[in-house]
C-alpha cells in the first residue's frame, strides 16, 4: 500500500508540473534581443545604416590630414601600451625574482631545521642507549658511577644546546615567512 501512495504522489506531482507549464504563457510584450536589434561593431555593414555616396568620391585634403593625425596618435598610444607592457613584464620578472629569493632563504632555513632535528634525534638516542647500557650492567654501575654521571651531563648539555638551536631556527623561519608575506610572497608558496 505504501508503494501505491508513493507512485500516486509522484504521478500527481508530474501532472501538476505539466499543468503549471501549460498555464505559463509567453509574454507578448517581451522584447527579443538578437543581432538585428544590437548592431555589431565587428560587422562593417552594421555600422553604416544607409549607403553613402562619399565612399566612391575622392577623400578631401582635410580628411587626409585628420587621418595622419589619427595615425600619429594611434602610434603614440601603441608605443605607450608597449612601454607599459614592457614595464609590466619587468615588474613581473622582478616580483618573481623577489619571490624566488625569499623562497631560497626559507628553503635553506627549512633544511637547517631538518638537519638540527636529525642531530637532536641522534643525541637523544645516544643518551638513551648510554643509559640503557649503564643500567644493564650492575658491575659498571658500581665501578664507574662518576664517569657515567659526567657522560650523562655532557650528553644532556648537548641535547639542551641542540634543542635551543632548533627552537631558534624555527623562530628564524617564522620571522622569514612573515617578512616574505609582507614583501608580497603568496601564502600558498610559503607552505
Amino acid at each position: 500500500m505504501a508503494v501505491y501512495v508513493a507512485s500516486a504522489g509522484a504521478q500527481s506531482l508530474a501532472d501538476i508540473a505539466r499543468q503549471s507549464r501549460a498555464r505559463q504563457k509567453a509574454n507578448p510584450n517581451a522584447k527579443v534581443i538578437d543581432n538585428d536589434v544590437i548592431p555589431s561593431t565587428l560587422d562593417p555593414s552594421a555600422n553604416s545604416s544607409s549607403p553613402t555616396t562619399s565612399s566612391t568620391a575622392a577623400p578631401k585634403a582635410s580628411d587626409a590630414k585628420d587621418t595622419k593625425k589619427d595615425d600619429a596618435t594611434a602610434s603614440k598610444e601603441a608605443g605607450k601600451d608597449d612601454a607599459k607592457a614592457d614595464q609590466d613584464k619587468t615588474a613581473a620578472s622582478d616580483d618573481q625574482k623577489n619571490i624566488d629569493a625569499w623562497m631560497k632563504q626559507i628553503n635553506d632555513q627549512k633544511k637547517e631545521i631538518s638537519q638540527l632535528e636529525r642531530e637532536l634525534n641522534v643525541a637523544q638516542r645516544e643518551a638513551g642507549l648510554h643509559s640503557a647500557v649503564y643500567y644493564a650492567d650492575a658491575g659498571a654501575m658500581l665501578r664507574d658511577s662518576a664517569k657515567f654521571a659526567d657522560e650523562s651531563r655532557k650528553l644532556q648539555s648537548e641535547i639542551d644546546t641542540k634543542t635551543q638551536a632548533l627552537a631558534n631556527a624555527k623562530q628564524k623561519l617564522a620571522n622569514l615567512e612573515e617578512q616574505a608575506r609582507k614583501a608580497g610572497v603568496p601564502s600558498n608558496q610559503l607552505d
